[in-house]
């Protein structure tokens, strides 16, 4: 009976922790659509193609709740830019369950549009990424076959030999025409 009580306790915990860092802030950022930032990082799997700045979301494969509208709002973003700027300007998705199908986050991307890249990390590999750009993740508690987690939206800039992360969105819906403005201004740089 002991045991029972203490599972019980432990999974509210979990719950209660689960919304506290990855639900509730979002009641608190309506007003609040992005952060300025100047973050510099060195992953070599990202901003690795001939593209200066990037729109990057870590999420999974498959992700009906989050992922989704996202993706198409990004897709729908991706729409206003012009042919130059889509030359500069890309959308990679990183898979933050490592699926056993590699191919499966690139396939899950560019359903939204085949331009954005889908970006399969090994565990290992994945907890160094997510830990550079403060992603936050763990199984769902309600169905093993999804997870919780943050949903950040990143605009980041390539030049020379420099990546840095220089705009975090982290609330939703997205401010389109901001995301825009910010774009431009990386590219015009």
């Amino acid at each position: 009976m002991t045991k029972k009580i203490s599972g019980l306790l432990l999974l509210l915990f979990v719950l209660f922790t689960s919304i506290m860092v990855m639900i509730l802030p979002t009641f608190f950022t309506k007003g609040v659509s992005r952060t300025a930032l100047h973050q510099e990082f060195d992953l070599p799997l990202l901003l690795n193609d001939e593209k200066d700045v990037k729109l990057l979301f870590f999420g999974y494969s498959g992700c009906s709740d989050i992922c989704s509208p996202r993706l198409e709002a990004i897709n729908k973003f991706y729409s206003m830019l012009s042919k130059e700027e889509k030359e500069r300007v890309g959308v990679e998705f990183v898979d933050i369950s490592s699926p056993s199908d590699k191919t499966l986050p690139h396939r899950f991307a560019s359903f939204f549009n085949p331009d954005f890249k889908g970006i399969y990390l090994n565990k290992k590999v994945l907890r160094k990424y997510t830990k550079e750009f403060q992603v936050f993740f763990s199984k769902s508690l309600l169905n093993e076959m999804e997870y919780d987690h943050s949903a950040n939206l990143y605009l980041v800039k390539k030049s020379k030999a420099l990546k840095s992360i220089r705009y975090l969105y982290s609330a939703y819906p997205y401010d389109l025409q901001q995301l825009k403005l910010d774009t431009e201004e990386l590219l015009n740089e």
